[in-house]
This record gives structure tokens, sequence and C-alpha cells, in this order.
């Protein structure tokens, strides 16, 4: 009688279902206890603390301590509930931070070492314009608009003939810029004035007397250089700080787009 139970299809049938069952609850209530604890290592609150302290600039008492603690179990709550009721899906604002924090996460990766010198070296010389000190110049100018003047150029060079210490202030033009440029690198000057005017004013001798006209893409102008000091070529030592900031943030670009490359491999993209 006993084997003929056993032998039942719909017995062996129900045992299966009701393992099956067990095991799948069981895995549940493990995920939910899961879910439902937060452990706070000893180091997550020396890092709070650490923190508290770079913010502040003083130690937090056990009193803030604990307080720092509150607020992380209280927002690795809320954040576990959120993603509980999937309010992480669908927001624009949630994607671009993941997309930041992977990125920020290849760019890590990709400078977890220190660079060789070789290699720094090797960078510098490959872009040595890139690190020179640029040519600055230091001079005063004489506005003369030409949607104002029927001649810009002629009342330019009147101006210059008659032109004292003093009244220079008031001659020529209002001009928006300013009339006194302080240490200008040709690239502000180029920038602000045009290509012709700043190279013409980086061949003035720095005299302080004034000359022109010289044209920009206003107008005239006269001008008074009162130094004026070329770019001097790179030095290593001086410039590896900034040879290690940019040869490390190419290296970041280029482990960016080969993970880029990589993840691309993998997806199959179905368009319209």
């Amino acid at each position: 009688m006993r084997s003929r139970w056993l032998k039942d299809p719909l017995l062996a049938f129900l045992l299966v279902g009701a393992g099956v069952f067990g095991v799948e609850s069981a895995w549940r209530a493990l995920q939910r206890d899961a879910d439902y604890t937060i452990v706070v290592a000893p180091g997550e609150i020396e890092r709070l603390a650490d923190l508290w302290q770079a913010q502040t600039g003083r130690a937090p008492t056990e009193e803030q301590r604990q307080a720092l603690l509150e607020d992380h179990v209280r927002e690795e709550m809320l954040v576990r509930e959120a993603k509980r009721l999937r309010l992480d899906e669908g927001d624009a604002i949630v994607r671009r931070r993941l997309v930041q924090k992977l990125s920020f996460l290849a760019d890590d990766l990709a400078v977890g070492e220190p660079a060789a010198e070789a290699d720094l070296q090797r960078y510098f010389e490959a872009n040595r314009e890139r690190f020179q000190t640029p040519a600055v110049v230091t001079f005063s100018h004489i506005y003369f608009s030409p949607e104002k003047r029927e001649d810009a150029r002629a009342d330019a060079e009147q101006a210059l003939a008659v032109l004292d210490a003093e009244a220079w202030r008031s001659a020529g033009d209002p001009f928006m810029l300013g009339r006194t440029y302080a240490h200008a690198s040709l690239q502000r000057l180029r920038k602000d004035f045009g290509d012709e005017f700043s190279e013409a004013l980086a061949s003035e001798p720095a005299d302080g007397a004034w000359r022109g006209p010289l044209p920009s893409i206003y107008g005239q102008h006269l001008v008074r250089v009162d130094a004026n000091t070329p770019a001097r070529d790179p030095d290593y030592a001086a410039a590896k700080q900034r040879v290690v900031a940019e040869f490390d943030a190419e290296r970041r670009a280029a482990a960016n787009r080969e993970y880029l490359e990589q993840l691309r491999a993998q997806y199959v993209i179905e368009t319209p």
C-alpha cells in the first residue's frame, strides 16, 4: 500500500513542488533579512569622522560621531526604500549621476598608479610648446572708432603728434575693454583685439613712448608699451606639476574611450 503511494506521480509532483516552494521561501527570507540588515564597519565610522574634521577643522565629539552614524543609517535606509520602490528608474538626474560615477571609476582605474618618470619626460618633450611660459605685454592704448569718425586713422595720427603725458587718458573714444592691460598674454590679446594688433604690439619696444596707430578688429589704436616679456622655453622641473596633470588627463580620456569601446562591443543596438 505504502509503495503504491510512493509511486503515485501526483504525490511525487506535490513533494517536488513543496520542496521548490520551501527553497524559494527560504531564499526570499534570506534576501529580505539581507535587505533589512545595515552593517556599519568601523572603517566607515572613521571615514565619516575624517570627513567631518576636514570640513570643520576639528574632530567630532562622541555625540557628534553618534549623530554622523545616525545620518549615515538614515541615508542608507532611504536609499534602499527608494530602490525598493524603483524610484531610481526613469529619473534623468539619477541616470546622469550613475554615468558620472562610472566615468569617475574608469578615470580612477586609469591613473591608479603614478606615471613613470620616463613617460612624463617623453610627454614633456613631445609637447614642449604647451608648457612654455607665454609672452606677456603691459601696455596702455587710446582707441579711435571708425564708427564715430570719418577717418579714424588720420585722427589717431593727429592725436599722436600733440599727445602729452596726461592728456592721453581723455583722448580718443571710449573702449569697452579698458585702456590699460597688465601682463596680458598674446593669446588673450588675440581674443580681445585680433591677430594683426597682437603681433604688431608684441614687436613694439617697451620704452614707454606712444606709437601707432595699430589696427585692431575694432578700429585704430595708439599704444604705449611699458613691458614686453617674450616667451620662455619650458623647464621640466618647473613645469612638472602641469606635466603630471595633463598626462593623467590624457590617460583618463584614453581609458574612457577604451572602456566605452569595450562596452559598445557587448551591446546590440536596435533602431527603427
